[in-house]
């Protein structure tokens, strides 16, 4: 037998305390009698009382609140089988780690927030399957598609920018790995990019035709603003900032590309979004995403014990009516 409350046999404990107050409550009773009647008049007093009826139903009283504990305590034998099928869609997240992330033209930095970004959309969904990759002058798989979002949130602490040797931000690549992970199985599919846009490489217009013809919505969210910041590189061991310059000796400045992450985004459907404190945007992209129609991604068998308090309770009620209908006084 197991008990889906366990934690209610605990009040079993009361049992032998009740039984031995009502011993203690019986001698207590005969004592004052004792007092006040002799026993020859007791026995004429209570010629019509039952003592065996009393200690009966004294009895039936234990018994019913035993059932009624473990009734509490949920016993539950025997199995069923229990099939529960999962809806939800593919969803990679592909966010950008080149240099130009570091660069703080939003409070504390650009990777900063994108990280906060997607743990957001992380809190926010529920049954879908997220893939995680990282993106710079190349691509990797962070994580591949799971629906374990607590090990996507411990990825998700892992990035940062350098993780990526090659240099640049390239979209192309972010966006054809992405595809690679999806299964030909599944109909409504979702990239979503964080990323500056900047300094796009490869031939990323091709891609996106790629991912059109295969059903797959792609939604950008822009880190960082247009007016833009330099970006910050450290060197040696000195505190002192320095930013990243040009062959000419200046400072380079990095800012959002706004228009090429809005014709990603409308080239397959999708929207961009610019990121913000409020992180209003990802609860734009999700209440979009979830229009879309939610498919079968898992089904999962389990066996479960079945509830069998029901009989405890039943058997306790049976023993109830049958004391009340006991009576402690001998019929004439």
């Amino acid at each position: 037998m197991h008990f889906g409350n366990s934690i209610f046999l605990v009040f079993l404990i009361i049992i032998p305390i009740i039984i031995i107050l009502m011993y203690f409550s019986s001698k207590k009773r005969k004592k004052l009698l004792l007092n006040f009647f002799s026993l020859k008049m007791q026995k004429k007093l209570l010629l019509n009382i039952s003592h065996i009826s009393r200690s009966f139903k004294n009895i039936l009283f234990i018994i019913v609140l035993i059932f009624l504990i473990f009734a509490a305590a949920r016993p539950q034998w025997g199995k069923k089988l229990q099939i529960l099928e999962e809806k939800g869609l593919d969803i990679i997240v592909a966010i950008d780690v080149s240099k130009s992330m570091l660069v703080e033209d939003i409070s504390p930095n650009r990777i900063q927030r994108a990280k906060n970004a997607f743990i957001t959309f992380l809190h926010q969904l529920t049954g879908d399957r997220v893939g995680l990759i990282l993106f710079a002058g190349d691509s990797f798989v962070q994580c591949p598609l799971t629906s374990d979002y607590s090990a996507l949130e411990m990825f998700a602490s892992m990035i940062d920018v350098g993780i990526i040797p090659q240099e640049g931000t390239d979209l192309a690549s972010a966006i054809e790995k992405s595809i690679s992970l999806f299964s030909k199985e599944t109909q409504n599919e979702v990239i979503v990019l964080i990323t500056d846009g900047e300094s796009l490489q490869g031939n990323f217009r091709t891609k996106i035709k790629n991912a059109k013809e295969n059903n797959i919505i792609i939604y950008s969210i822009g880190v960082g603003t247009q007016k833009g910041a330099p970006i910050p590189i450290q060197k040696g061991s000195s505190s002192e900032k320095v930013y990243l310059k040009d062959k000419n000796g200046n400072i380079v400045l990095s800012k959002l590309d706004i228009s090429n992450l809005s014709m990603i985004a409308q080239g397959t459907g999708g929207l961009f979004y610019q990121v913000s404190a409020g992180q209003g945007e990802i609860k734009e992209i999700l209440a979009d995403i979830n229009k879309l129609e939610k498919e079968k991604i898992a089904t999962r068998r389990f066996s479960q014990y079945k509830e069998q308090y029901h009989y405890f309770v039943l058997i306790a009620l049976m023993l109830l009516i049958v004391e009340f209908f006991i009576l402690e006084r001998k019929k004439v």
